[in-house]
């Protein structure tokens, strides 16, 4: 589910930059470098893309990004088995994609030097944008993914 969801929102990640409505502030490979500076201990940087390059980030974003969205995935379906009112309501997989923004927006961007809510960034409501339409877009591929196979593994 994590995996399909994150998918989704690079798929739609991908169709938006390339129409110029969202704008990929951060590059794979300085995410790689966060990760795996966190690995290493090291959990805040004055500016992310000023830090020495590490081996193999791209390699590290990519698994980090996908293991952050089977996280994401799996707090949700522990949410939705504690409170059963919601496993039927499908919107509730979209809200709570578009709540999981409070991750780049408090502990992403603050730990690669844009500041909280991006308020370091010169093109914070671009920032802000991309990480609200691509935490949406999550939400959506986990809306889906209820709809089309979630009945197959309860």
């Amino acid at each position: 589910m994590g995996v399909f969801a994150t998918l989704i929102m690079d798929f739609f990640a991908s169709v938006l930059a390339k129409r110029k409505i969202i704008h990929p502030f951060i590059t794979p490979d300085a995410i790689g470098r966060w990760f795996l500076y966190m690995l290493k201990g090291k959990f805040t940087h004055d500016d992310i893309s000023k830090t020495p390059p590490l081996k193999n980030e791209k390699l590290w974003c990519l698994i980090s990004h996908y293991l952050i969205g089977v996280g994401l995935a799996g707090v949700y379906l522990l949410i939705e088995s504690a409170v059963s009112t919601i496993r039927n309501q499908y919107w509730i997989p979209l809200a709570y994609g578009m709540v999981t923004v409070f991750l780049p927006w408090f502990w992403l961007l603050p730990s690669t030097g844009y500041g909280f809510i991006a308020s370091k960034a010169s093109n914070r409501l671009a920032v802000l944008r991309t990480n609200l339409l691509n935490h949406t877009n999550f939400g959506l591929g986990l809306m889906i993914w209820i709809i089309l196979f979630h009945r197959y593994f309860l």
